[in-house]
């Protein structure tokens, strides 16, 4: 395959560890309902310091986007204790006290998990990957991807993100199948060029050309996704199939297309675009929203937000954004 993947990590540095339990710290000491102006003002200082710093704050964010899957007394820092909160966000990237190059399988879960991957992209990039078969993969942004061809089959491993696939005849003498797989299941293609994208607790495919065929991780039977057609599924089961529109796979044209989405949810999808963070304020998180953003220019995107809807910016040092009403 042409390119070199990206040198995988084998162990966090002493710095990176460091930063990231700051960064909980952070996050726990502003979360909680002491927070003075004072600890925000020292918090600034501590994220212009480093540029580890910075990107340690990130990885926490990633972490706390997800709380909602956690419990409430987690998901809700505030109503706890400061320590409490710190190690809750510790667990969820595996770095509690003590953490040494044993507790590395942590640091793969989660933001951390790409480190390792055979094939990444970072935030805001789309990369564009030969395999070896002749076959071929656009990776979206904050994507995270393991190769393995042998003699029985073609498989990519999607940690995280989403990919195009676009499959080429097999060169082998006898025919090996063409698959993605996550941690739901898998999609065979079945002479075909789809999408697959890692959603919370699900994977969404999206067929191009000809058809995919769905087989979850610990369902009954499969299901066959035609060209023009959509589907989502979790370990146990899959949605039915729903027609492509205009929205589908518009992030492999450099655009995000929403039709009538919440923008909450469209905040949250600009972000995985964005270094850094970008956050809704939730009295501004219901208003519908329908339109095409570009993906290379978030600065851009968020501009037409602003001169569309009774919403503007608010920033801290150009690293974390928040929508909020105007």
């Amino acid at each position: 395959m042409t390119g070199t993947p990206m040198a995988a990590d084998t162990t966090p540095s002493p710095r990176d560890l460091r930063a990231v339990k700051e960064a909980a710290t952070w996050y726990a000491r502003l979360s909680s309902e002491t927070a003075t102006p004072d600890d925000h003002q020292a918090w600034c200082h501590w994220l212009a310091s480093d540029a580890a710093h910075r990107a340690a704050w990130g990885k926490v964010e990633q972490v706390c986007r997800q709380m909602g899957r956690l419990p409430g007394s987690i998901a809700r820092p505030t109503l706890a204790p400061a320590k409490a909160a710190r190690r809750a966000v510790l667990r969820n990237i595996g770095l509690v006290a003590g953490v040494g190059a044993t507790s590395w399988l942590g640091w793969r879960t989660l933001p951390w998990e790409g480190w390792t991957a055979d094939y990444r992209s970072a935030v805001g990039e789309r990369r564009d990957i030969r395999l070896a078969d002749g076959s071929s993969m656009l990776m979206d942004t904050d994507t995270a991807v393991d190769v393995s061809f042998d003699a029985q089959a073609r498989i990519l491993e999607l940690r995280s993100g989403a990919i195009l696939v676009s499959t080429h005849p097999d060169p082998a003498a006898t025919p090996r199948p063409f698959l993605v797989r996550t941690r739901q299941g898998t999609a065979t293609a079945l002479g075909t060029r789809y999408t697959v994208k890692t959603e919370d607790g699900w994977t969404r495919v999206a067929v191009l050309e000809k058809s995919v065929r769905i087989e979850p991780a610990q369902g009954q039977g499969a299901v066959v996704v035609h060209a023009g057609q959509q589907a989502r599924f979790s370990r146990d089961t899959v949605e039915a199939p729903k027609p492509n529109d205009m929205t589908t796979a518009s992030w492999t044209r450099g655009n995000l297309v929403v039709l009538d989405m919440p923008l909450g949810e469209l905040a949250a999808e600009l972000g995985r675009y964005r270094r850094g963070g970008l956050g809704c304020d939730a009295d501004v998180a219901h208003l519908r929203v329908s339109g095409s953003f570009p993906l290379d220019n978030t600065d851009q995107a968020l501009a037409a937000l602003t001169q569309g809807f009774p919403v503007k910016t608010a920033g801290v040092l150009g690293y974390w954004t928040r929508l909020v009403a105007r």
